[in-house]
């Protein structure tokens, strides 16, 4: 009989980031893992001292990949910043459980109190690099700009995500269009 195939970390990891994307991070367990794997829940807790420990890194494969998601948007009519936005309503609607994952879920909440690095902090420094107008305003009013910019896309995000059916993904788009230069134009005449 030949040896049983030695099960690894990446191969856990891949499996439990793949089961929250399709499935949603409230069924990620050691036992839903290791169903997927076809082994028992020993190999997780081997490679893994808790399930904390897993859920943490398939939430830090979630930011890195919504980020390469959203960025992969690009129209070239719009400026670098309304691409990422827009790239989040994409991502809201073909990535439905890591948006709740990142946007909804209370793990959100608690990782981002516990780490430097939040999503939203991500997302801020990544759409002050993506336009150049952006560093040049004041602090204060560029996170004005994006935190009245994020309310209104993660509003259409999330019913983009819930099917909200009255509402098209290019709808959605073109009202976020709209927005963007508004409150662009109404931060820099305060200004």
């Amino acid at each position: 009989m030949p040896p049983k195939a030695e099960i690894t970390r990446e191969q856990v990891s891949h499996t439990a980031f793949e089961l929250t994307r399709q499935e949603g991070f409230e069924l990620l367990t050691a036992r839903n893992i290791a169903l997927k794997l076809k082994c028992s829940t020993q190999p997780v807790y081997r490679l893994y001292r808790s399930m904390d420990e897993v859920k943490e890194e398939v939430y830090k494969q979630a930011v890195d990949f919504a980020l390469t998601e959203i960025q992969s948007y690009n129209n070239e009519k719009n400026e670098p910043a309304m691409n990422l936005a827009a790239g989040c309503l994409l991502f809201a609607q073909s990535e439905k459980q890591l948006f709740r994952l990142l946007f909804l879920s209370d793990y959100s909440s608690e990782f981002t109190r516990n780490n430097e690095d939040s999503i939203t902090e991500v997302f801020y420094q990544t759409f002050l690099q993506l336009d150049p107008q952006l560093s040049t305003m004041n602090t204060s009013k560029a996170q004005e700009l994006f935190r009245k910019l994020s309310a209104y896309w993660l509003g259409i995000g999330v019913m983009i995500n819930m099917d909200y059916h009255e509402l098209t993904i290019d709808e959605a788009i073109v009202m976020l269009e709209e927005m963007y230069h508004f409150l662009k134009h109404s931060t820099q005449i305060r200004d």
